[in-house]
């Protein structure tokens, strides 16, 4: 046996073990009862996330039956305006935790254990624990109602498989759920880097792939570097389901040796924005697609890489090598990528990066014309030029230029300090009622309470790109959509409030009944309560208090009759 075989064949059992690993085949069943079929796999490329299980479709309706996947236990319910919405977790005596989201209902029993602790608690938004022994189910057992709560953008099921013991979400595909999928994955483009620059400081060379059954072909690729990255735009199919789901994994060879890759089969929730290292997050966030890295940026912490090879394709000399990429599926099905890579002959030189050079494994601090910045240890994926830049932006409640801190096509994995030294006198009113505002693209803005150190008012904040110090001085608006004084709600069943603020950044709400706090759901800035036994038949006083990121108070109070 020739050395390529032998090393195609050790590289060809790893990949064979890691789709063969001892997941229980058969053990768990689909959660609903229509034929499968999916709306997103497990690591599908999100914005700043990789999705962390499967999204089951529901044929755009809401309220099917959904059931146990196995024997288990209620372990664990959430309720949030965003995220899952209504989550419900189920504990397995083997070891795994199964998570059913964007739910619109749970067993009854359930429901009215929320609802216990949501009053007790004075909240709508909850996370609750259960005893092993409260909520057990049974395999097949219906266990609530699916729905479009939190961030969903339409009727489904998220559905999780996670190791008990690390929290660690699993590829639920990897499990024998009958779901059928014989497709190989499609490749679309293959970027190409110099590996001796930041990918933040260069736009990638893009080859495009002539295609032939799953197989595809590049030709020669030339190159000004002897350290070569590759990335990958690339997704799968499932039968015959028109969404495009992720990839599971990519082997890069070259010349015959295993040489980088990596596979999704396992991904902390602690670790899913370092999805933002693993795509050309400046590629994407500049308006192109999806670029997957095939070897770790510096910065990058996540488990799922090949790192035994030194994190690049090294070209010694001008010789051509030939390259392979094989693209797979949870199950196995398989693409191919083959090119030659050949350095062009000339003397290389290193790009000079303008203004002081951060790095992800340092803190870095900056300081210029009325700004600091501190960028704290692992806040950053590669090596950036900072260059401090700053324009005038007059405004009645601005206070500072808008100074840029990096660019939004730069992400960052953990919160950075930005503090700005207003330019004038701030009043006395509005010392309490400061903001920094964040701007990114287009409409991407945010804004944090700021509050004042030793000149300078600061804020935290995990996205870069350009900030300004403001002042904000006017309250929310509260609306209560047709209830007014002296309304009749016999014939009610809901009560809708809704908030707007000139920041987009209501906070802090509060609504009572007769003096006693009253459960609205939220979604977005509307509340909604369903008339239930705390509002019984009778005269009312409704009082409703809301806050904004500065702090500005609104107050509501309507009578009514029920």
């Amino acid at each position: 046996m020739s050395l390529r075989t032998s090393l195609v064949f050790v590289l060809i059992t790893i990949v064979s073990s890691t789709l063969a690993q001892n997941y229980p085949k058969g053990y768990f069943r689909y959660p609903l009862d229509i034929p499968p079929k999916l709306n997103a796999n497990f690591g599908e490329m999100r914005p700043n996330h990789f999705h962390m299980g499967l999204d089951l479709f529901t044929n755009k309706r809401e309220n099917l039956p959904v059931y146990a996947a196995a024997d288990g236990y209620i372990s664990r319910v959430k309720i949030e305006p965003g995220g899952f919405g209504h989550a419900l977790y189920i504990t397995h005596p083997n070891g795994y935790t199964t998570l059913y989201a964007h739910m619109n209902a749970f067993l009854p029993e359930v429901e009215a254990w929320i609802k216990e602790e949501q009053y007790k608690r004075e909240s709508w938004s909850v996370e609750l624990e259960a005893p092993a022994g409260r909520f057990p189910v049974r395999k097949g057992q219906v266990v609530g109602r699916s729905g479009n709560t939190g961030a969903s953008q339409g009727p489904h099921v998220h559905f999780e498989l996670r190791d008990s013991k690390t929290g660690k979400c699993l590829n639920p595909l990897l499990f024998g759920l009958p779901i059928p999928d014989d497709a190989a994955p499609d490749l679309a483009r293959l970027a190409v880097y110099d590996r001796n620059q930041s990918q933040y400081g260069q736009h990638p060379q893009l080859v495009a792939l002539k295609k032939s059954g799953s197989t595809y072909s590049a030709g020669l690729v030339r190159v000004r570097t002897d350290k070569v990255t590759l990335a990958i735009q690339a997704t799968d199919h499932m039968g015959k389901v028109p969404n495009a789901n992720g990839i599971f994994s990519v082997v890069a060879e070259d010349n015959g040796r295993p040489s980088g890759g990596f596979r999704i089969d396992r991904i902390g929730y602690e670790d899913t924005r370092y999805l933002n290292a693993h795509i050309d997050y400046s590629n994407k966030l500049g308006g192109g697609g999806y670029l997957q890295n095939i070897f770790p940026l510096p910065g990058d912490r996540l488990d799922i890489y090949d790192r035994r090879a030194p994190g690049y394709i090294l070209l010694k000399d001008t010789m051509a090598h030939d390259v392979r990429l094989t693209v797979r599926d949870a199950y196995g099905n398989a693409s191919t990528l083959s090119f030659r890579l050949q350095r062009q002959a000339g003397t290389l030189q290193a790009t000079a990066v303008p203004g002081d050079m951060m790095r992800p494994d340092e803190l870095n601090v900056e300081e210029s014309g009325g700004l600091q910045v501190y960028i704290p240890e692992g806040c950053l994926y590669d090596s950036v030029g900072y260059v401090p830049r700053s324009r005038p932006e007059t405004g009645p409640l601005a206070y500072s230029p808008v100074h840029s801190v990096l660019t939004y096509l730069i992400p960052s994995h953990k919160n950075f300090s930005v503090r700005i030294r207003p330019e004038e006198a701030i009043p006395g009113n509005l010392k309490d009622r400061m903001l920094i505002r964040r701007k990114g693209k287009a409409n991407d803005v945010d804004v944090v309470k700021a509050v004042f150190q030793t000149g300078y008012y600061a804020a935290d904040f995990r996205e870069f790109g350009d900030f300004q110090l403001i002042a904000d001085d006017k309250a929310p608006v509260i609306s209560t959509n047709g209830l007014h004084e002296g309304s009749n709600l016999s014939r009610a069943s809901k009560i809708v409030v809704t908030v707007t603020d000139d920041n987009h950044a209501v906070g802090y709400i509060r609504v009572e009944l007769d003096g006693k706090w009253l459960l609205f759901a939220r979604k977005g800035n509307t509340f909604t309560y369903t008339m239930d036994e705390h509002c019984s038949p009778g005269h009312h006083t409704l009082r409703i208090r809301v806050s904004d990121e500065a702090g500005n108070l609104a107050e509501k109070t309507v009578n009514f009759t029920r």
